[in-house]
């Protein structure tokens, strides 16, 4: 108790702390004595234990400081589950399961990968939002659940600022214009001809807000229909695209780049900015005529609001060192995707600022809410 009773008097000897009035305090914390200046002053019983009360509490406090530090550096000392918002075999868990592979190389514990699919990811949300804010129970995730959702549904059961920390962020990726096995078009131009004549309206589907806002976008900029076919995820979209069940989807090249190579289908475009470096000749929408057409998915990891900051930090530093290995850099290249390195408040400010585009973009796309 007295060396927590020094820790509040800092500098200050213990016969200079006041009771009212200025008079000089002696003695042990357990038992104050106050010697009045010039006149005889008293504290009353009731204001004596409300100070002892104040300087134990900042004692405590003081003490839980280095008590969190030490937590933090020893974390995890058990395994961590992080929650995927889509199913396996999508780009988002592709990366999850890398990431997690190089996390618990890097902190010593294992990093467990459960995939709570459905609802645009706001089953997996939910859940994460409601756990304990320990860093065994993370997010990872796209703009889906954080940036596109509160545009695009009247109401969610979670809020992504209020309700997560930021962690920090993983890649980029872009979606590409792919067509069914045998669709007539087998270029650009081809495919927005045919679109505009279909009778009935060509079909797409989507398994993430992503591709949805993708189909809705080219449909308003081009001027034709098509009819909108959801999934729970882009696997089972793929696999009716290859099936001929619907005749235009989506895909990011995570999930795609093997199929596209074995020629299950055709890729027209790619929906960024810029070419994927693995597939060097499929041109960007932009490129072929498409106005402001820029449409990138991010993945990123969060941690339930008031994780921590210790923790979130060593998580953080462990996400961004893995993020330098060659390993993990030819892993992301090879997957047509680039690093998006950053720290905690860097996502935050990243995400805010998707989280604006999205709204202009589901007003352009005419895509109403759920």
């Amino acid at each position: 108790m007295s060396e927590a009773w020094e820790t509040i008097a800092g500098s200050a000897p213990r016969s200079q702390l006041t009771a009212t009035g200025g008079s000089d305090c002696k003695g042990s914390a357990a038992r104050l004595q106050c010697q009045p200046e010039g006149k005889s002053r008293k504290m009353g019983g009731s204001k004596m234990k409300k100070t002892v009360m104040k300087l134990l509490a900042v004692a405590l406090l003081s003490g839980a400081l280095p008590m969190a530090t030490a937590e933090a550096q020893d974390y995890p000392t058990r395994p961590v589950t992080i929650i995927v918002p889509f199913p396996a075999g999508s780009a988002t868990d592709a990366v999850a399961r890398k990431v997690s592979e190089g996390l618990q190389r890097h902190l010593g514990q294992g990093f467990i990968i459960e995939n709570k699919a459905g609802a645009d990811g706001i089953i997996a949300s939910r859940q994460v939002a409601g756990s304990a804010p320990d860093g065994y129970t993370l997010l990872v995730t796209t703009n889906t659940t954080h940036s596109a959702n509160p545009s695009i549904y009247r109401q969610l059961p979670y809020d992504p600022k209020r309700d997560f920390t930021p962690i920090g962020g993983i890649i980029r990726i872009p979606f590409m214009l792919a067509v069914r096995p045998g669709f007539p078009a087998r270029d650009f131009s081809s495919f927005v001809k045919a679109a505009k004549e279909a009778n009935p309206p060509l079909s797409y589907g989507s398994g993430n807000t992503g591709g949805r806002a993708s189909g809705e976008l080219l449909k308003a900029r081009l001027g034709f229909d098509m009819t909108h076919v959801p999934y729970r995820g882009s696997p089972q979209a793929m696999t009716d695209l290859i099936g001929g069940r619907i005749d235009v989807f989506f895909p990011d090249p995570a999930s795609a780049l093997g199929m596209i190579q074995e020629k299950k289908f055709d890729v027209l475009a790619v929906t960024g900015p810029k070419r994927v470096p693995t597939l060097p000749d499929i041109p960007t929408l932009m490129e072929l005529g498409v106005p402001d057409f820029n449409i990138v998915a991010w993945v990123a990891a969060f941690a339930p609001a008031k994780t921590p900051q210790p923790i979130v930090a060593r998580l953080n530093e462990a996400l961004n060192t893995l993020l330098r290995e060659p390993d993990m850099i030819a892993f992301v290249n090879q997957i047509g995707s680039e690093i998006l390195s950053t720290t905690p408040a860097e996502l935050g400010a990243y995400v805010d600022e998707d989280a604006a585009r999205w709204v202009h973009l589901v007003e352009i796309a005419k895509i109403e809410k759920k």
